[in-house]
């Protein structure tokens, strides 16, 4: 089918997100995890720490201030996996830095050519996942060095366990066996972003899994410890650069899909 006639894809695994639309306005992000965005129909705009940069595939670190103007170009975007594990792989595959940012995935045409394919046939979960894996992991290999701090990811456990509960940092620091500064470091450390911003991105997935899931927005969203729907959309637009009903809400329609 034509783009202009194929739904909108967001598919949520616990490890990775896969969201793959056009924009018509810029996104202003605040990001809560690395991604990975390829410009289908054209070059992206990418405008962070006083710096332009235009590409058609870039590698964002999480924790970043940025504007993405797609100028109505369709977009993939592929939310990495929490502990960076995703992003150690595909960084020494990007031809590129500037301003901080890793830009020109390699065979990017490749890739180019495989998500407009994907999309035009409103492919299902398997066939996205199955490709994400090649694109990312190609070798199923961990990357060269990569070691994952087992404390933090106790800790991610726990804050998973229960989405709905505020448990205290300090609450944290103790069942993983640190002190409050040396979590709170550790944490930024490993995650690239603070305890509290991590809990919001996770409630963020969480609603947008009971979404999935046929759940109403406004249950999803208490449901997943917000407090009502205008605190879940203002945590949504600060964090995805744009509102849940430009996300959730497509003209085309929208294949929604929770593993």
């Amino acid at each position: 089918m034509q783009p202009s006639d194929a739904p909108v894809l967001l598919y949520l695994w616990d490890k990775r997100t896969f969201y793959l639309s056009a924009f018509a306005e810029p996104l202003q992000l605040s990001q809560a995890a690395a991604m990975l965005l390829v410009g289908l129909d054209d070059e992206l705009l990418i405008q962070s720490q006083g710096a332009a940069l235009r590409c058609r595939s870039v590698l964002l670190p999480p924790g970043l201030e940025l504007v993405v103007d797609s100028r109505g170009s369709r977009v993939a975007i592929c939310y990495l996996d929490v502990f960076g594990e995703d992003f150690a792989l595909l960084a020494p595959r990007m031809a590129a830095r500037e301003a901080g940012l890793l830009h020109g995935l390699d065979e990017q045409a490749l890739w180019i050519s495989r998500f407009d394919a994907l999309h035009r046939s409103s492919a299902d979960p398997e066939a996205i996942w199955d490709w994400l894996e090649r694109l990312i992991n190609p070798h199923g290999r961990p990357p060269p060095g990569f070691v994952s701090d087992a404390r933090i990811v106790r800790a991610v456990e726990l804050i998973k366990a229960d989405v709905s509960c505020n448990q205290s940092i300090e609450f944290l620091a103790d069942q993983v066996g640190l002190s409050v500064p040396r979590l709170t470091q550790l944490f930024r450390q490993k995650i690239g972003i603070p305890i509290r911003r991590y809990r919001q991105w996770h409630r963020l997935f969480v609603t947008c899994v009971g979404v999935a899931r046929g759940m109403n927005l406004t249950d999803a969203a208490v449901n997943a410890g917000f407090t009502d729907s205008a605190h879940f959309s203002h945590t949504f637009r600060s964090i995805v650069g744009m509102s849940p009903s430009a996300a959730l809400a497509q003209p085309r329609g929208i294949r929604l899909f929770a593993g």
